[in-house]
């Protein structure tokens, strides 16, 4: 919940306390382990609000398409009463780039707006929380502190972080994993052939992904300010979406693993499928009116578009295709590949196929380095314009 305008309100550089001065070191400590716990406790609620809504067996006929509906509203409803400051991913950090603050007076109703559009099935993750609510609480220490607020929102970001990533390791299986592969064995030189074109592969599923959020976001920039109306536009699409496909509801982090489990019995060409309309769910959720990230969305398509190359060409191991596609479509959309390796690499946990995530995040940044979702001035010196 950046604000551009904010930026002067405490110079990064600060006075009273020293970068490296004890009480500032303690107050970054603090702020992460006050960040992690946030959003530990963020996710916690959401998980218990996800359950109390969703039942196991649908209770009505068309009930995603009721209860998406009922939820585009109150994010609308909410956007309404408190104004719409809760940026997309890509958005918040290219401003904390620029301005090296977060508005904290914004925190709970954006976090109120996240939460919303989370427990009523958005197809979004909720890593935008994590940013917004660790580098809000940074700001506000820093501008406290009168001291290195840009520093200090950095160590609430990778707190609230930190949080999201001990949170997932709840759900991780007994190997570890957070989506557990058959080991790939020796490593073969056609693997990293395979790698490259499996990244350019993922790549150009990205380049669909960001393409399909400019169209819905130029299609629904007459109703701009609407907040409600964009609301039920929202709720019905992703409504529709989830009644033919239940697996494009939510962020994707669990219902990958279903997909993993059942990808072969459902056939290659319903893969690609619910690849496409997951691409359509997630987009058209981050056009509308809901909010989220699209890390988990990405991780979802590219890992299932993988699993489907697969089941086409057996001769490519899932250690194989999986990852490397996965990794061409999430760095192809954050362009952040110091990132997009360590994801990728984290929610296997299979240390001999890195080589294989590298290459293919490497060819899929380099091959769509200039196709951005939120095309921007310089390097960080300029606004954000939109799509």
């Amino acid at each position: 919940m950046n604000h551009p305008a904010d930026s002067s309100a405490a110079s990064p550089g600060g006075t009273g306390v020293g970068r490296y001065s004890p009480r500032f070191v303690l107050a970054a400590i603090l702020i992460a382990i006050a960040a992690a716990g946030a959003m530990v406790l963020f996710l916690e609620l959401q998980s218990l609000g996800e359950a109390l809504l969703w039942p196991d067996s649908p209770p009505v006929p068309f009930f995603p398409l009721i209860l998406a509906t009922v939820g585009g509203l109150a994010v609308g409803l909410c956007l309404h009463v408190f104004g719409d400051h809760v940026l997309l991913l890509q958005q918040s950090l290219i401003e904390f780039q620029r301005t090296g603050r977060f508005e904290p007076r914004y925190l709970p109703a954006g976090l109120l707006a996240i939460y919303l559009s989370l427990i009523f099935g958005a197809s979004l993750g909720p890593e935008v929380a994590a940013i917004d609510m660790g580098g809000s609480m940074g700001t506000l220490a820093g501008d406290r502190l009168r001291s290195r607020v840009r520093t200090l929102s950095s160590a609430g970001i990778v707190g609230a972080l930190a949080g999201f990533a001990i949170y997932l390791q709840i759900t991780r299986t007994a190997g570890g994993a957070l989506y557990p592969l058959a080991p790939l064995g020796e490593l073969l030189p056609p693997y990293l052939v395979y790698a490259a074109i499996l990244g350019l592969a993922g790549a150009a599923a990205g380049v669909l992904f960001i393409g399909a959020f400019r169209f819905f976001y130029r299609l629904m920039t007459p109703l701009a300010g609407r907040h409600l109306i964009r609301g039920v536009a929202g709720g019905v699409g992703l409504g529709i979406a989830g009644t033919v496909f239940p697996l494009v509801l939510f962020s994707g982090q669990n219902e990958f693993k279903t997909v993993l489990e059942t990808g072969a019995t459902a056939g290659a060409a319903v893969l690609l499928l619910l690849v496409a309309v997951k691409i359509v769910a997630s987009t058209w959720c981050m056009a509308t009116i809901f909010k989220g990230g699209p890390i988990f969305p990405l991780i979802f398509a590219g890992g299932t578009l993988g699993l489907a190359v697969n089941l086409l060409v057996p001769a490519i191991p899932p250690a194989v295709a999986v990852p490397a596609v996965m990794a061409g479509m999430i760095v192809c959309v954050l362009k952040m590949p110091a990132a997009v390796i360590p994801i990728v690499a984290l929610v296997f946990l299979q240390w001999e196929i890195l080589i294989i995530i590298a290459i293919a995040t490497v060819v899929g940044y380099y091959t769509t380095k200039k196709i951005e979702m939120f095309p921007h001035e310089g390097n960080g010196g300029g606004a954000v314009t939109e799509p």
